[in-house]
């Protein structure tokens, strides 16, 4: 794959950035663009994405956002560009969202680092949400502006680096992605007992990877709780499972055009084939699972599980875990949404169905204060793990 991305010849036509291959005849649209006498906006970095952009000589923009593929399952409107300056100048970007609404409230930084959400009075959202105008002020650097802060693949593998480097974690790549790029697990010592943690099957979903790397952190770390849990419990985390999605700046699916989240059972995909055989294979980890925990984000802070009656517990694991995180932090709002089996082909349906664990949706909400993901998550990783060591 590298080597077919370094024989690329790049061209302009109508205004689109275009590659050409060697190996083909048609052009590959790689980004779309648009340019003033003052400014350039590209989305020409991993994570950043647009349909198109029109920009006007009195430095207003027009940015049309098109899903990658039709229909979309849920509207997850993704968009991410720079603006680079070639002088100062105000700048307003009117934003159209097809398919969707203005889900994500527009983040800016300068160094895909640290971000700040804009201010209200930058921000205008039409009545029905289709629409957005931003009111930028642009000088000597460039400028990201993004739905959700860029947590990248990048972001991961240093994650999985700084696991590997731990005496009691082994690391491996159990599978690639459609476009070939790996997709890593990371496992505590084995034990008979174990849990699986999942992330990033939604590219734009960015609280929930956040809450993840916390909620591991918390189950990894040296408290004696932590200790005695992994001394029973041996601990599995996939925390990318979908890095071509985050790497293009996908709203929901992967290359193929497949929600992975609706391909479990069928297995369609190699991420999600990958992971389901890792958990197959020879040393039979599927069958030490006792919970299964899948992260994602959505409009407000919610937990789908399985139905009180459906647990094939001593007790409902669900209910008790977070009635015991809610009594810790009264003032963090969530709604535990216990739905019967819809037949959906979804993770939460398959772990369930597969091995008869709770298998749980840990949705954080889009604009959920970061600091307040900081200050819950390990909350409710310290409660899980009283619920579970209480099993006999």
């Amino acid at each position: 794959m590298i080597s077919k991305l370094r024989a690329l010849s790049f061209i302009t036509i109508a205004g689109s950035l275009v590659a050409i291959s060697s190996c083909t005849t048609a052009p590959i649209i790689v980004a779309k663009f648009c340019e003033s006498d003052a400014y350039l906006i590209d989305a020409l970095y991993d994570g950043g994405n647009f349909y198109r952009c029109s920009a006007s000589p009195d430095n207003t923009v027009r940015m049309d956002i098109y899903p990658e593929d039709e229909p979309p399952i849920n509207p997850s409107p993704w968009y991410s560009f720079r603006i680079s300056p070639r002088q100062q100048a105000d700048v307003r970007i009117t934003i159209n969202f097809h398919d969707a609404y203005a889900r994500y409230w527009p983040k800016t930084s300068i160094d895909k680092e640290n971000w700040e959400p804009m201010p209200e009075t930058d921000v205008a959202r039409s009545t029905d949400g289709k629409t957005m105008t931003l009111s930028l002020r642009i000088d000597d650097r460039a400028i990201y502006v993004s739905g959700q802060e860029l947590v990248l693949a990048d972001y991961y593998y240093s994650w999985i680096q700084t696991l590997a480097d731990r005496n009691d974690v082994s690391t491996k790549m159990l599978g690639r992605s459609v476009q070939g790029r790996p997709i890593f697990v990371a496992a505590t010592d084995p034990k008979p007992e174990s849990i699986l943690l999942v992330g990033r099957q939604h590219p734009p979903e960015i609280t929930g990877g956040l809450a993840m790397r916390r909620f591991v952190d918390t189950v990894l770390g040296e408290t004696d709780l932590a200790i005695k849990f992994r001394d029973r419990f041996s601990v599995i985390v996939i925390p990318l499972i979908n890095p071509d999605g985050v790497v293009l700046g996908h709203w929901r699916h992967n290359v193929n055009g497949v929600d992975l989240n609706r391909d479990w059972g069928p297995f369609t995909q190699p991420e999600t084939r990958g992971v389901a055989n890792y958990l197959a294979g020879p040393d039979g980890l599927g069958d030490t699972l006792h919970l299964m925990l899948d992260f994602h984000s959505t409009r407000i802070n919610t937990f789908y599980t399985q139905m009180p009656e459906e647990s094939n517990l001593p007790f409902d694991f669900a209910t008790v875990w977070l009635q015991r995180a809610s009594s810790r932090v009264p003032k963090f709002e969530f709604k535990h949404d216990a739905r019967p089996h819809s037949g959906q082909a979804n993770t939460k349906n398959y772990f369930y169905d597969t091995y008869g664990i709770p298998a749980i949706t840990y949705e954080l909400g889009d604009e959920t204060e970061r600091h307040i993901i900081d200050q819950t998550t390990p909350i409710f990783a310290e409660e899980m793990m009283r619920t579970l060591l209480e099993l006999p």
